[in-house]
Parts: structure tokens; C-alpha cells; sequence
């Protein structure tokens, strides 16, 4: 299990490139990979929550009970004209993944099977409702997602007014709009738990109440996270010889990481939420407003 799968690579080389690279075993492009990722997360970890980026993408199986958020890629074993399907059976034939409707056996008939989508596509555990956002305005009944539970609001949230803010002097000093729903102090107070969540097993992966056809990865991150694995698949090969493309990718993807960790550029990836304590605000003093 991994961020990346090796599709994610062929956008960016080709098959029997790769298969070079890594000597045609891929327990070497996962542990590159590892590497890889380890070093993307050392310029991010103090902004953003990587633990809500880098998550597995693993192969769905219809019987597995998923998370919200949770990423997976459909594939099957090849359609074989001399076994018989049930129904539910899944298949793939000519790049398509296929679902068995009727029992068949033979040459394919694309009446008795249900397409679902090509090869390797991409789908997501939705959130049930809106993620929890510590800097959000919510109303009484107005429900959230955070940790695994929906929750309800009991408390609305409070805004807090500039003459208020001026008593804190500091930005830094004021605090959060929101009490985190599993605040072991106030949560219970602010926040109703509802239910907790889970796409239950069985759930068709076309059902769209459970999931989205799509790759909820940042694709920036994605593409220069590629380019930092496949430099070091290069650098094991041939250290003295890699190929100038990619080091100049790899040095364009670790300037990218560099920006992204000094507030410079934006990815598309979850800032850290404080738990505890006050806002993270930039400036110092909270400025007077003066009317005469």
C-alpha cells in the first residue's frame, strides 16, 4: 500500500522504461518510493497535515467496509472465455473493468456485464457532511465530519467582535472560533455525536451517495512527487549518468516542496489545525479603530 501506485508513473514514462529502472521487481520501485515520500513530508510537516494527503491507494474490493476519504483504484483478473461468472463477478477485458449481470460463460458479451470504468480509475469515500473547520461559523443542528463521527452543533459559534479582540493586544493571543468536537474538555459541550461513518461493505463503487469518480490527491504533488521517485530510481541505476531531464525535475519538484513549506505557493493540501491554544495569525498587535 502506497500513495502512489504504478500507473501514477506511466503519465510520466514509459512501461518498459520503468521496468529498467527497477530490474523488472517492483518491491524496489515501493521502497524508492518510501524514500521518496519521507523526503516530499520534510518540507511540508510543519504547514500541513500530511496525514490527510498521504494516505494508501489500495485496490477496491466490494466487500471491505471504507473510511471517508479513503482511496482506491478498480482492477480485476483478466476475462478468460473458458470460466464461468456469476453474478456480482468482476472482470477486466480490453482495459475496461466490467461487472457480471448475467451468468455467462464463452466468448465476451458485453449484455451480460456492467461497465464500471477503465482500468486503474480512481474513485474516493466521500464525506458524509461538511469536514469539521476549527476557523468555520456554524449553527445550532448544523452538522460536521471530523475523526471518523458526524456531529451536531449544540452551541453557535461565537464571533468575536474587534473591541473584544483588542483586550487579547496580540492576534496570537486571541482564540479559536470552535471547540474541536472531540475536545476532551468542551466537546461534549459544543458538539452532539450524531454517528459514526463508514461506507458499509457491499456498497457498489457507482453508488454516488459513497463515493466519487476521481483522485482526491493534490495532482501538483503528485507529478513532482513522481519526479523525486524516479530521480532516485536513476541515481540507483546509473549515479554518475542520470538523465538531465530528470534532475532538472527533481530540483524544480524540491524548489516547489521549499515554496509550498514557507507559505510562498499554495498547494491544494490540508493546513494543520490547532488543537489546542490559540489562532496562528501573522502580525502582532491588534490595530485600534478610532472614530471622532
Amino acid at each position: 500500500m502506497a500513495y502512489l501506485i504504478h500507473n501514477d508513473y506511466l503519465k510520466q514514462i514509459q512501461e518498459a522504461q520503468l521496468s529498467q529502472l527497477v530490474t523488472n521487481d517492483e518491491r524496489i520501485r515501493v521502497a524508492i518510493q518510501q524514500s521518496a515520500q519521507a523526503e516530499a513530508i520534510s518540507y511540508l510537516r510543519q504547514k500541513y497535515d500530511i496525514s490527510m494527503e498521504f494516505t494508501d491507494t489500495t485496490q477496491w474490493v466490494g466487500s471491505n467496509v471504507y473510511n471517508a476519504t479513503n482511496r482506491v483504484y478498480i482492477d480485476a483478473n483478466a476475462y478468460v472465455t473458458s470460466t464461468s461468472y456469476a453474478v456480482g463477478n468482476y472482470v477486466v477485458n480490453e482495459g475496461n473493468v466490467y461487472k457480471c449481470t448475467t451468468i455467462t460463460t464463452g466468448v465476451f458479451d458485453p449484455t451480460k456485464w456492467s461497465l464500471i470504468g477503465a482500468q486503474y480509475d480512481l474513485f474516493y469515500a466521500k464525506y458524509p457532511v461538511p469536514l469539521f473547520d476549527v476557523y468555520g461559523y456554524y449553527q445550532v443542528n448544523d452538522e460536521v465530519f471530523w475523526q471518523g463521527k458526524k456531529y451536531k452543533c449544540k452551541i453557535q459559534t461565537q464571533a468575536i467582535s474587534h473591541d473584544t479582540a483588542i483586550q487579547y493586544h496580540l492576534y496570537s493571543n486571541i482564540p479559536l472560533n470552535n471547540v474541536f468536537p472531540t475536545d476532551t474538555v468542551a466537546g461534549a459541550k459544543y458538539w452532539q455525536v450524531v454517528s459514526t461513518y463508514t461506507v458499509p461493505a457491499n456498497t457498489d463503487i457507482l453508488d454516488t451517495d459513497y463515493w466519487t469518480k476521481g483522485d482526491n490527491r493534490d495532482q501538483q504533488m503528485l507529478l513532482y512527487f513522481v519526479d523525486i521517485a524516479l530521480y532516485h530510481l536513476h541515481s540507483r541505476i546509473a549515479p554518475r549518468n542520470i538523465p538531465q531531464l530528470r534532475i532538472d525535475r527533481y530540483h524544480s519538484a524540491i524548489d516547489w516542496l521549499k515554496m509550498c513549506g514557507k507559505g510562498e505557493v499554495t498547494p491544494n493540501l490540508p493546513l494543520i489545525q490547532p488543537r489546542s491554544g490559540s489562532r496562528i495569525r501573522f502580525g502582532s498587535v491588534v490595530k485600534n479603530v478610532n472614530s471622532y
